[in-house]
């Protein structure tokens, strides 16, 4: 299979690159058109909004895959748990506990892999394949069951407000790589956190490892929807995976000063597994919480790139790459503060430094919004084997929103609008502050397109 994409001018990817100044990347930026064959059916309810269907979503993460003969490059992509949008809170019955909701409007969607070929001036997909358990039957997108390892505790509703089966083996994929040694792939997971080996040639689930399953069990501290975000496997093997914020460790995040986020190393050989702590850039944003990290890929062993990325305190969208090394830095599992509590509850890095334990250390590369990147995120991430050319790709969330329609007023007379701040019954009544209120949520088109830059360095990272 073969389909083509037509992003503008992509034949200069593959061109020399030119003289660079001392201190800038070069970019190269491209629009990523998914053909209309590969959407996603929409449903009856939803036709008139989106006729042709979800376009496709493949930006969650991206890997290297080799090159042809013509020079052609070949990666991997992958994307996340297919379409959805936020809801409201599920009152399944006037005297019920308010639940966390998302809709899931194609709920039989199954998380796919692509092959991808950069040649002259378009981007072809090759090959599209779906994740497969090791059975066989087709992963979904839908959330774990309630209790489950990786449940995020929300209820899916489908576009008629239908409360959905939850799915034991959902997965919400977020990256992507190539494991060295055979060829075949890893992907990182938001809901478990998951750590998942997939079969290349098929998309089938080969091993899949979750907290107290293979990873540490503090992982399952993950605040909802914010377990891995980004993946790299180095040259030797080791696998990488860095959580996208803080552990909710206490369950009060959103007063948190912790000072760093973990990423985690699992050595596929022999099962073992380190944790070490990042040292995000707290006094930049209102509060720890916010920070997240992007995707990962690797330099060299203990060596790797990410994207710190949050609005700051000043509001601002900040999307800065910086080179990683966890060569030197203190394997923090099992570590707890003085008190015995989880090492998140430290409020800095003073804290960590007078238990004798050694952050990663991290040098910035560039801020991605200073080179013009636009998108909230930069969710794919990889770097070709000359060590200063690197793929970013964003992430159109299958190109719809959520819209809160009618929206209520809050006590100082605002509009609310965000959908998290509503319940809503199976009735389709919405509630705000305990009250009926006359708002509706909707789900329409965001316009939204994946995005794929070349970054190129002025020299190569080793």
């Amino acid at each position: 299979m073969t389909r083509r994409f037509a992003p503008a001018a992509l034949a200069v990817l593959l061109a020399a690159a030119p003289a660079l100044a001392a201190d800038a990347p070069s970019v190269k930026k491209f629009v990523v058109e998914v053909p209309k064959s590969a959407n996603v059916p929409a449903p009856a309810a939803l036709a008139q909004a989106f006729p042709e269907g979800f376009p496709l979503g493949l930006g969650s993460g991206v890997a290297y895959a080799g090159r042809e003969a013509d020079g052609s490059i070949l990666l991997y992509a992958v994307g996340d748990r297919g379409p959805n949008a936020d809801a409201p809170h599920f009152l399944a019955a006037p005297d019920a506990k308010p639940v966390p909701a998302k809709f899931f409007p194609a709920p039989d969607y199954v998380p796919t892999l692509a092959k991808l070929r950069l040649r002259g001036d378009v981007v072809e997909i090759l090959d599209l394949k779906p994740l497969t358990n090791a059975d066989g039957t087709p992963v979904s997108g839908r959330p774990l069951p309630a209790g489950a390892v990786g449940s995020t505790g929300e209820t899916g509703l489908g576009a008629d407000l239908a409360v959905l089966p939850a799915d034991a083996n959902g997965l919400d994929p977020e990256g992507i790589a190539v494991d060295p040694t055979d060829g075949n792939l890893w992907l990182c997971d938001e809901y478990g956190p998951f750590l998942v080996k997939v079969e290349a040639a098929t998309g089938k689930i080969l091993k899949k490892y979750g907290p107290g399953q293979g990873l540490p069990e503090i992982l399952a501290k993950r605040q909802p929807n914010r377990g891995f975000e980004g993946l790299a496997v180095t040259p030797d093997g080791k696998v990488y995976a860095a959580m996208q914020s803080i552990l909710d460790v206490d369950g009060k995040v959103k007063a948190s000063k912790a000072p760093f986020i973990r990423l985690l190393e699992l050595d596929p050989a022999t099962g073992a597994t380190r944790m070490f702590a990042y040292p995000h850039d707290v006094a930049v944003y209102k509060k720890s919480g916010d920070a997240k990290l992007g995707d990962l890929t690797a330099v060299s062993a203990g060596k790797l790139v990410t994207v710190e990325q949050a609005k700051g305190a000043d509001k601002v969208m900040r999307n800065v790459a910086f080179v990683v090394d966890v060569s030197k830095a203190t394997d923090i599992s099992g570590k707890t503060a003085p008190d015995g509590r989880p090492l998140e509850t430290l409020a800095d890095l003073a804290g960590l430094s007078a238990l004798g334990i050694v952050p990663a250390a991290k040098t910035r590369l560039f801020d991605l919004r200073d080179l013009g990147w636009k998108a909230e995120k930069a969710e794919g991430l990889a770097l070709l084997p000359d060590g200063r050319t690197l793929v970013v790709a964003s992430d159109n969330d299958f190109g719809l929103a959520g819209k809160v329609v009618n929206p209520a007023s809050d006590k100082d007379g605002k509009a609310v609008t965000d959908p998290t701040d509503y319940t809503l019954a199976p009735d389709g009544q919405a509630g705000y502050d305990g009250k009926p209120v006359s708002t509706t949520f909707a789900i329409v088109p965001s316009g939204e397109k994946t995005e794929l830059w070349v970054v190129t360095l002025p020299e190569a990272l080793k």
